[in-house]
């Protein structure tokens, strides 16, 4: 008894994940799909708890039945669906909606067996057959078969490096980055082994009060808790342990408080839109009582060149498209900084297909993937040779991800049209005519 009503434990997480997003998440890209997910999840467990304390032919019996037989084959999809989503490779293909057809068939089937036999027939000894048959062996099946597909979708999932990688031991323990795909994976399939026993077990998983049930009924709220609050962070790509002290907000005390709300900034700035800087530039400025953050003066600017590539189509870009992705990886991270650094070493840095990356620079910049980098390093030497006027050539072009001396120098004539030495020289002239 204690251990059935232990079930409902995980039918309340699930129920109060649906509420805390309703009410704090309900603008993610995957708010529609996790609430439908969750209450499928929620109404299974339950019809499995009622059904293990309902006798067999009871009212409760066969109306939790009937509910199990509707969520029951709607997780697995849902779950794909969800997954897919945060793959950010959601399609709106008609036939992936089909799924829809199981659930509702074995539930309508039930129901019409149920008022048919039950009702007119008065419990004839055929309808019983037939309703064991649709509840249990058809059942079981259609579960079968969806938790067969799957593990053939994690399979070519991995195969294909779709989901974005990570360690969830480094995650947990070495506060590393983690795809938040592969993590919801790796929590969401625990139910799904857990469903996997109960067809193989039948009822007497949770009938019988031992030990693989309590541990079944503790796993399913383990996950339903940490699936629900990952799921708060929508569709973003990668999370960390860092993350989750800035969802929380106010985790800190006086002696870390800076730290952390230095870090919940950064991540704020990296979201921000252009227009939303500025409004938050001239509030910091007010606030400060500092006239330059109203001037429109910048402290540290971008390279000029770089900012027209890149500032040309920003605009245009979803928050965590390939593009915007990349351009961070270059103009936050600096990785064109890598004297050897490949298109693959970039791919593999945005978790996707060398192909895709030269397809979008070539596309959104019409530019190959070695001239953009070569303009990045250009635009990065300028800046670095007006702040280090005595620096050698060699020493710029080690600090500006070139391979020698004598590339810098050819790179950098056939980008501006003049050498390193000629271009200062007429910087310098500007500046004493002004």
């Amino acid at each position: 008894m204690l251990l059935t009503l232990y079930l409902f434990l995980p039918v309340a997480t699930c129920l109060l994940w649906v509420l805390i997003h309703l009410m704090v998440a309900s603008r993610t890209d995957t708010f529609h799909i996790f609430v439908p997910l969750f209450l499928a999840c929620g109404a299974y467990i339950f019809a499995e708890a009622c059904h293990a304390l309902a006798e067999h032919g009871s009212s409760l019996y066969i109306v939790t039945t009937l509910i199990g037989m509707l969520a029951g084959p709607s997780i697995v999809p849902l779950l794909i669906t969800y997954l897919h989503r945060l793959m950010h490779s959601a399609r709106s293909n008609p036939l992936s909606h089909l799924w829809i057809i199981f659930p509702t068939g074995l539930f309508f089937g039930g129901l019409l067996l149920y008022i048919v036999g039950f009702q007119m027939l008065d419990g004839d000894d055929q309808v019983h057959k037939m309703f064991h048959l649709v509840t249990e062996d058809i059942y079981n099946v259609i579960l079968g078969a969806e938790l067969v597909y799957l593990l053939l979708f994690v399979i070519r999932t991995l195969r294909q490096k779709r989901l974005i990688p990570g360690s969830i031991f480094s995650f947990l323990f070495k506060e590393k980055k983690i795809g938040l795909a592969r993590l919801q994976l790796a929590v969401g399939l625990i139910p799904m082994f857990v469903m996997a026993g109960r067809i193989g077990f039948g009822e007497n998983l949770y009938g019988n009060e031992t030990l693989i049930a309590v541990i079944s009924a503790t796993l399913l709220f383990i996950s339903a808790f940490f699936f629900g609050f990952n799921a708060l962070f929508g569709n973003q790509p990668i999370i960390n342990i860092t993350d989750y002290k800035i969802l929380l907000r106010y985790n800190y005390n006086k002696d870390n408080k800076a730290e952390t709300v230095e870090s919940m900034m950064n991540d704020l700035l990296d979201d921000a839109e252009e227009e939303a800087l500025k409004r938050i530039q001239e509030k910091i400025g007010e606030n400060l009582h500092i006239d330059v953050w109203k001037s429109g003066e910048k402290t540290e600017q971008m390279p000029m060149l770089a900012e027209k590539i890149f500032s040309a189509v920003s605009n245009s870009w979803d928050e965590d498209s390939l593009a915007s992705r990349f351009q961070h990886l270059m103009m936050d991270q600096h990785v064109f900084l890598q004297p050897k650094l490949t298109l693959d070493d970039v791919a593999e840095s945005l978790r996707t297909n060398k192909t895709y990356v030269s397809k979008m620079v070539n596309n959104t910049y019409n530019l190959g993937f070695p001239e953009l980098i070569n303009i990045l390093r250009v635009d990065y030497a300028e800046q670095y040779i007006l702040s280090h006027r005595e620096a050698k050539q060699e020493e710029i072009a080690q600090q500006c991800g070139f391979l020698s001396a004598s590339s810098f120098n050819t790179i950098f004539k056939k980008i501006t049209g003049m050498t390193p030495k000629m271009w200062i020289a007429s910087i310098d002239r500007q500046s004493k005519e002004q």
